[in-house]
């Protein structure tokens, strides 16, 4: 990636920010599809005597952290972000009983959060008569996993990693919004991995875990199992170690990969598995930022399955490491490119996702100990099997979520049950070959007769175009978008309902130049619809404009200016 990432620009809480790519990820599936987001969610619990303090500081962090006080309106065609004033209460305290806790807990997890007017962050406190536990929700639009650890730790008074507060070129503490744009141009910018991503995934499945209809609700069910430390002693072989990668937990998680890709193939899995991981991908001075800046790579393990456990690990590893030196490539890109411009609506382009954590969230402050007790692990749109892996003295906790859907055809039991089988099979024998054929358990997770692919087939809204300039619209849209022969584009279809997004934008109006007729890219956020953009290509005079557009902020172009505008649409014109 050759973008200068770093020495983001400071922006003003008046001026309309863009949305990042992470938050259009998280957004658009809500918007566009009624598609509840799943929270990013952490318990603490903690001595009873620590929870003088809280409260205040709770509501210090959001004045100080914009992106937890931010709602996304929805009274315009395209979603934008305001930044609300911050509460005077921002912790709601509540005398628990010890039977109805699990509930409340599960209840806060699953939240649902109306970001047209509610802050995307709840914080609850329960005070039970020898403890305390701490409940944070935020809405994915506003933190990945690192967010909430950054959050928790800011809530008990102390600092992760080192004590160094990140601060924007102007002295005051940076905000996520000074680096929404710098994510954005990333979709742009010059990528050398981005050729090694599209032929490493060429030819992916669109599902591995058959699904017929996306849910709209974020639960799930779960499953919890443990591999003895004696076991993953076997079959690390000396894995966990520090690789060419830097990363300490790189071997840990080439086992826990291999696992799981192999356990898939046991219950029916083609032999072809594609297995999403999470990386940072934080700018260097925004370690401490709140806000979703994280990135996933995506994993075909499809290595040859007749060596033995540490060759398919081994092979695994390489994979990774592979991955890892490409990891700069923004997954909102890669699925632009790979699924076109609706694939993201389609479910992204991996099912499962897979993580092992050195530990639980811990927090030694004085008087006590703060320690996490639940948490579910951020789950980008399109993700139905999470496997998290937490190490501990006695080998790994691991916890498996299957979306609600999917949970009503395959059962969560028998799949972590089978991933412990597999490992202590492996520990028993880590250098005896598996052999070719994979023995498949009898169950119902995969048929023969399942469908891979999904059919989103688009009708026509308004009717069909009515004038040439409309019809030149929707023959260009139908070209950005790669919409089939069966999809209908009407007079008042919505180019963002069609799958299309910021990088689509820039080149639809880039397609239209070519062929001698102006839209300027900020004309397609504004007026969406086919009628409106024919209307605005065939006059010559200022298109109208209903709202102020300082106040406007669509999707991620927003917040370029048109130099930077023309330049990505320079760039994406032959894509």
């Amino acid at each position: 990636m050759t973008l200068d990432t770093h020495a983001a620009p400071t922006r003003s809480a008046e001026r309309a920010a863009p949305l990042s790519p992470a938050q259009q990820a998280a957004l658009l599936p809500e918007r566009l599809a009624r598609t509840t987001a799943a929270n990013v969610y952490v318990a603490l619990e903690f001595p009873a005597s620590l929870s003088d303090g809280v409260a205040e500081r709770a509501t210090a962090a959001l004045s100080a952290h914009e992106i937890l006080r931010t709602v996304y309106p929805d009274d315009r065609r395209v979603p934008y972000q305001r930044v609300a004033e911050a509460p005077e209460v921002a912790v709601d305290t509540v005398e628990a009983a010890e039977a109805t806790l699990p509930a409340a807990l599960m209840s806060d997890a699953g939240h649902r959060f109306d970001l047209a007017t509610d802050l995307p962050i709840r914080i609850r406190l329960y005070r039970l008569p020898d403890r305390a536990i701490l409940s944070i929700a935020i809405h994915p639009v506003a933190a990945d996993d690192h967010t909430v650890d950054l959050l928790a730790a800011e809530l008990f008074g102390v600092t992760l990693g080192p004590a160094t507060t990140t601060l924007s070129a102007a002295g005051s503490l940076s905000q996520y919004r000074d680096f929404a744009s710098v994510l954005t141009k990333q979709l742009a910018a010059e990528d050398d991995s981005l050729s090694f991503w599209k032929q490493r995934l060429e030819g992916l499945a669109e599902q591995l875990l058959p699904l017929r209809e996306r849910p709209q609700t974020p639960r799930s069910a779960r499953a919890v199992v443990r591999i003895s430390a004696t076991s993953l002693a076997a079959v690390v072989a000396g894995e966990q170690q520090s690789t060419s990668s830097g990363r300490s937990q790189s071997g840990a998680t080439a086992v826990l990969t291999a696992l799981v890709a192999d356990t898939l193939r046991e219950l029916g899995a083609p032999s072809d598995v594609p297995l999403g991981l999470a990386t940072p991908g934080r700018p260097a001075d925004a370690s401490r930022v709140l806000g979703n800046f994280a990135n996933y790579t995506v994993l075909r393990v499809d290595s040859p399955r007749g060596g033995t456990p540490w060759d398919l690990i081994g092979a695994t590893r390489g994979l990774l490491e592979e991955a890892y030196a490409h990891e700069g490539t923004r997954i909102e890109r890669l699925t632009h490119q790979l699924r076109g411009p609706g694939g993201a609506a389609k479910g992204g382009l991996f099912q499962v996702l897979v993580g092992v954590r050195a530990a639980v969230l811990e927090l030694d402050v004085p008087g006590g100990v703060v320690r996490e007790i639940a948490r579910a692990a951020a789950r980008p749109h399109g993700v139905d099997l999470i496997v998290d892996a937490v190490t501990t003295v006695d080998g790994w906790t691991v916890t498996v979520d299957l979306t609600e859907e999917l949970s009503r055809r395959y059962s969560v039991e028998q799949f972590a049950r089978r991933l412990r089988e597999t490992a202590e099979s492996w520990s028993a024998a880590p250098d005896v070959a598996l052999g070719t054929d994979i023995p498949v358990q009898p169950c119902d997770w995969f048929a023969d007769d399942d469908e891979l692919s999904l059919d989103l087939a688009i009708s026509g809204l308004g009717g069909a175009p009515r004038t040439p300039a409309e019809q030149l619209i929707a023959d260009a849209l139908r070209e950005i978008l790669e919409l089939d022969d069966e999809d209908e584009v009407g007079r008042e279809d919505n180019f963002f309902a069609l799958g299309g997004d910021s990088v689509a934008a820039l080149r639809f109006v880039t397609v239209l130049a070519d062929r001698g007729h102006v839209l300027d890219v900020q004309q397609v956020f504004e007026f969406p619809t086919v009628y409106e953009m024919a209307a605005n290509l065939s006059s010559d005079a200022p298109a109208p404009q209903a709202d102020p557009p300082a106040e406007v902020a669509p999707l991620a172009a927003s917040g370029l200016d048109a130099a930077a505008l023309a330049a990505l649409a320079g760039k994406l014109a032959g894509r």
